[in-house]
């Protein structure tokens, strides 16, 4: 029943209720959020089905097949003697990275590594919030997976598609693979600055060593360079570097992964960088090295040779072939001064040279600003690390301006200048700032220290001249002006100067680069492995192999190959009577007439074939020549290797036809091997990753020449060695044969020469054909290159003797008239013969004479 005291709510009558306003918008809000919500992920996911559709995968570690570098080994099979590649990488397994590498990246790179599913959104909420504190990008926070994939599927670009991109392929990599899978692709894979990939290679190219020695120190370093390897490299930017190794070491010590201890002495310590690593080409840096490649790349591709991780065992003995190079660039420089002084680098007047002291002296101290913070921040300052830090100056290198000469303004020639740490016995280039003929020096400032120049050492710089001996300078200032740029060698004779208390000061030798070119090559003849090969004073890939690739006239070094064709028609023996006087012949083979000299223009009449030969008596080997003809030297020549077509006229006895230097020195290693013939080796071996064997050298060999006739011809060849042109050689103290040789005019110079286990020779010349100076001979040019090169090259193996084989019997014999000698007689020559050639009649005793004679044998031809 209602209560009629309480009053009636009712409707007023057309009104309809209101809704309050804030209701209705956020209803509105709502729906609109949902559907955008709905929208946006509908969107999303079809833009991430989108987006992956075309992603690659990897499955297994088996779909990892990265560009590795190829690898040459020498002859032991140990030593790395080049690597070639796109990017210098050598794949390691896991298990052989140290544990102290991989908690060094995981600190420095993902602390969470092994927390996370591949995307860190912790670390991304973190990062986002630090970035927009700072109002710009200070952090990043892509984990080590995603760092992989981006490494190997996508490009740097900075743009959310590339980012959502990473972010699938890192969550499919962590379903894919196991976390230390992912490890394994990071540290081998990711870029570690100077063309190094991998953990392996960069720990080579910065510390000299493979990943498994590193130190803490070393590792942590390391690890923190992909964040930034151009900004943080170690050889430019040290005090960045040391700043990051701080980073990452503090990060290890924090996560507990090194102690108290080992953190403090790496914290420490001070950087040690193998210099040498980072000067290392990731082609070849030698002339062997660089036809090793390109025999690479006839026989697997070039693709193959710079990125399928192939192993490649040659036959070069690295000591050799260090020898071999450091013997031809010391005696070409040799050479090339006693031509004379061919000025400097370039020159700078006055006011350019004051401008570009100016710029050096500035990028030297901000150097050693760099030098003396990383020195700080890596040792704490101690006096030891200070000390270690300190152990030479610095000083500035100018030899990139010899390549253009005066094309350098004075404000570039700082940003040109090498920052190298002085070393006694270096080569640099620099300013000369002083030339005082009172005091008789010059002095080039290098920078950190200065150098002076005695006139004493400067008397080789005589006008340049390569007809004619021109007079010695007398006076500084005859040579060098101030502003002239120019090779200096440092030595560590150290001048105490009052005055010059601010920097030390050295006694140098004014140098300059070689225009004289030379080759050498070095034969196993037993294997006919080449043990080294040089071509030219310069070094590596891109520069002309002179080696390999020059023709040049041998001369008198072709002679035995005349020789040996005389003592094979059996008709002649080293004791065969030969008259060395002048005699015009009419070539048939041009109908043209010819008169041969000998070198100094001297006769001797009546010599035998083996004084002819020691004397490289030229109007003997062209009688021989006449005598048998031209075609059976040109066959004995083919039959030794030599494969270049020679001219088929009498000149042939000369040498005048061209060949290369390794041609030449194969050919005597016939000779060295008995007459056996067969192709330089310089590729033994090529094997792919998985252990196939892709290529295998076989030694061909094929007896060719008579050994009989080769004894023969070595035991004339010992006795240029002992008594005639190359009696400079006698110093190795063992048997060698061997023979020099001089082009028309000394444009050429040779010496090859072999013991019974080594053939090694020498080519000395121009490029343009240039002569060689007014006395210069094969015996001058060629002999002191080889005879510094065997000396290294044999220093460790007793001597061996040739021995002759059994179709060969001696007899003693009177030298001057060829027959048996009387018993007793002591002047008597112990001569080999092939059986039945021996002479068997005595000489009348009136007739027999003491081999001394008159006979002037010639210096250095």
């Amino acid at each position: 029943m209602d209560d009629p005291t309480l009053p009636t709510l009712t409707k007023p009558s057309g009104v309809q209720a209101r809704r309050s306003p804030w209701l209705i918008w956020a209803r509105r809000i709502l729906v609109f959020g949902l559907t955008a919500i709905i929208v946006g992920g509908l969107g999303l996911a079809l833009g991430l089905i989108w987006l992956s559709q075309d992603l690659p995968t990897i499955r297994t570690l088996d779909d990892y097949q990265p560009h590795q570098a190829t690898v040459v080994y020498g002859w032991n099979d140990e030593d790395i003697v080049a690597r070639f590649a796109r990017e210098r990488r050598t794949v390691v397994p896991f298990d052989k990275i140290p544990k102290v590498m991989v908690d060094a990246v995981i600190s420095a790179e993902d602390a969470q590594f092994f927390e996370h599913t591949g995307i860190d959104f912790m670390g991304i909420a973190r990062c986002a919030v630090k970035n927009v504190l700072r109002g710009r990008a200070v952090c990043g926070a892509s984990t080590i997976t995603q760092q992989t994939v981006k490494t190997f599927f996508l490009t740097p670009e900075k743009k959310i598609t590339r980012k959502l991109k990473e972010m699938i392929l890192a969550k499919r990599l962590e379903e894919a693979l196991t976390k230390q899978d992912i490890l394994y692709l990071y540290l081998n894979q990711i870029y570690f600055g100077h063309g190094a990939y991998g953990v392996e290679a960069a720990s080579r190219v910065y510390f000299g060593k493979g990943v498994d020695k590193l130190k803490v120190e070393e590792a942590a370093l390391l690890a923190g360079l992909p964040q930034a390897p151009s900004r943080l490299d170690p050889y430019r930017h040290s005090e960045r570097a040391m700043a990051r190794r701080a980073y990452v070491l503090e990060q290890m010590h924090a996560r507990g992964k090194i102690t108290d201890a080992q953190y403090q002495e790496a914290k420490n310590s001070s950087l040690e960088l193998d210099w040498a690593s980072s000067e290392t080409s990731l082609a070849s840096n030698n002339h062997y090295a660089a036809h090793v490649r390109t025999i690479l790349n006839e026989i697997v591709g070039e693709k193959r040779v710079e990125s399928g991780g192939l192993r490649v065992y040659t036959g070069v003995n690295p000591g050799f072939q260090k020898a071999a190079e450091n013997a031809l660039r010391t005696h070409l420089r040799k050479l090339d001064k006693g031509l004379g002084w061919r000025g400097p680098i370039a020159h700078l007047e006055r006011k350019a040279l004051t401008e570009a002291l100016t710029g050096l002296r500035a990028r030297l101290k901000t150097s050693a600003n760099r030098a003396s913070a990383a020195s700080k921040a890596g040792s704490n300052g101690t006096k030891e690390d200070k000390g270690a830090a300190g152990k030479a100056p610095v000083v500035w290198d100018l030899s990139a301006l010899e390549s253009q000469r005066d094309k350098w303004t004075p404000d570039e020639i700082p940003a040109a200048a090498r920052l190298p740490r002085f070393a006694a016995g270096a080569l640099y280039a620099g300013p000369v700032t002083s030339v005082d003929d009172a005091r008789k020096e010059a002095r080039v400032d290098l920078g950190g220290i200065e150098l002076v120049l005695p006139h004493r050492k400067m008397e080789w710089a005589r006008p340049y001249s390569n007809f004619r001996r021109t007079p010695r300078p007398r006076r500084p200032s005859q040579v060098l002006k101030v502003g002239d740029i120019v090779w200096v060698r440092t030595t560590d004779t150290r001048r105490e100067e009052k005055k010059k208390a601010d920097r030390p000061t050295y006694v140098g030798l004014l140098e300059q680069t070689p225009k004289v070119e030379g080759a050498v090559v070095s034969i196993d003849p037993q294997s006919r492995e080449v043990r080294a090969l040089v071509g030219g004073f310069g070094r590596g890939a891109g520069t002309f192999n002179r080696a390999v690739q020059a023709k040049r006239q041998p001369g008198s070094a072709f002679k035995p190959f005349v020789y040996a064709s005389a003592f094979q028609t059996q008709k002649y023996t080293p004791i065969s009577i030969c008259l060395d006087a002048p005699r015009v012949y009419r070539d048939p083979w041009t109908g043209e007439s010819w008169k041969p000299k000998n070198y100094g223009g001297t006769f001797d009449g009546e010599i035998t074939l083996r004084r002819a030969l020691t004397l490289s008596k030229n109007l003997c080997s062209v009688a021989l020549i006449d005598d048998i003809g031209v075609d059976p030297v040109l066959d004995m020549a083919k039959r030794a290797g030599i494969k270049t077509e020679l001219p088929r006229n009498l000149t042939l006895a000369l040498g005048s036809g061209g060949v290369t230097p390794l041609e030449i020195v194969n050919a005597y290693a016939t000779l060295a091997a008995q007459g056996r013939v067969a192709a330089p080796i310089f590729v033994r071996k090529i094997v792919a990753p998985n252990g196939e064997v892709i290529f295998e050298a076989k030694l061909d060999e094929k007896q060719t020449i008579q050994p009989e006739v080769v004894y023969l011809t070595t035991s004339v060849m010992q006795s240029v060695v002992e008594d005639g042109t190359a009696r400079r050689v006698k110093q190795l103290e063992r048997p060698v044969a061997g023979k020099t040789g001089t082009s028309n005019e000394a444009r050429n110079g040779w010496f090859i020469g072999f013991t019974p286990d080594l053939v090694a020779g020498v080519w000395v010349g121009f490029d343009n054909g240039g002569l060689l100076g007014p006395s210069a001979t094969g015996g001058s040019t060629a002999i002191p290159v080889w005879l510094d090169f065997m000396k290294t090259a044999v220093s460790d193996k007793p001597p061996v003797e040739f021995v002759a084989p059994p179709n060969v019997v001696f007899a003693l014999v009177d030298p001057k008239s060829g027959k048996l000698a009387p018993p007793d007689f002591e002047g008597a020559l112990n001569e080999p013969f092939i059986t039945g050639t021996e002479p068997t009649e005595f000489a009348p005793s009136e007739a027999v004479v003491s081999p001394d004679n008159d006979t002037v044998l010639l210096e250095d031809y």
